[in-house]
């Protein structure tokens, strides 16, 4: 469905003025690096933003990884949380643009690590600060193919898995430790945004018709 509306965007021939105000929805790929395990996770998830200013917009987001730890237990990870992206050069949303952005922002997440064939695992709800870089590709004015990459700093407990081996047969060791200095994990992301509405003119809009 998001892909027929950004189809329907993008043969808009129609250049739109404004920078901000403007409502966007998304879809994105995640892809989890250096985790404590040693392995990597991929997943998918779905975004909003709301641009403020110009050279400020937010992004509110959820993300679900699952991570495969060799062959013998299984990660998984929800992230929901929002960042603030700046945009220190080019802001525009003309198609065509290339508009790099700086990133900070924080998350809430729940993490379940079980072990296959077993009915044990350990979980944990805890929050994460993250920061980082990104770029939009502005495909159309109203389309955009983002990419970013951030670490997150995760804090309280987390939940770490460490394999080892026993006998020639490969097992895994499951705990939950309080999180000593920065730890955390390296999250790339692409994502497809289009943009719907333009929030600022919608509210003249109600506002104008309140008065006739």
């Amino acid at each position: 469905m998001l892909l027929i509306v950004a189809i329907g965007y993008a043969q808009e021939p129609e250049k739109l003025d404004k920078e901000s105000g403007y409502f966007q929805l998304g879809v994105r790929n995640a892809f989890s690096a250096f985790s404590d395990d040693g392995a990597y996770g991929f997943g998918y998830g779905g975004q909003y933003r709301i641009r403020v200013l110009s050279r400020l917009n937010t992004d509110w987001y959820m993300d679900y990884i699952t991570t495969d730890i060799s062959g013998i237990a299984r990660r998984v990870d929800w992230h929901i949380g929002w960042s603030v992206l700046a945009y220190p050069f080019n802001y525009e949303t003309t198609k065509g643009k290339v508009v790099p952005y700086i990133l900070a922002g924080h998350c809430f997440d729940y993490t379940k690590v079980s072990k296959n064939k077993s009915d044990f695992y350990l979980d944990k709800f805890s929050s994460a600060v993250q920061a980082g870089l990104g770029a939009h590709y502005n495909v159309t004015d109203r389309m955009d193919i983002s990419l970013t990459a951030q670490y997150m700093m995760h804090l309280g407990y987390d939940v770490k898995a460490e394999v080892f081996e026993l006998d020639g047969q490969k097992d895994v060791l499951v705990t939950k430790q309080r999180n000593r200095g920065v730890e955390g994990h390296m999250l790339i992301n692409m994502s497809l945004n289009v943009r719907l509405f333009d929030m600022w003119d919608q509210h003249s809009k109600r506002k104008n018709k309140s008065r006739q």
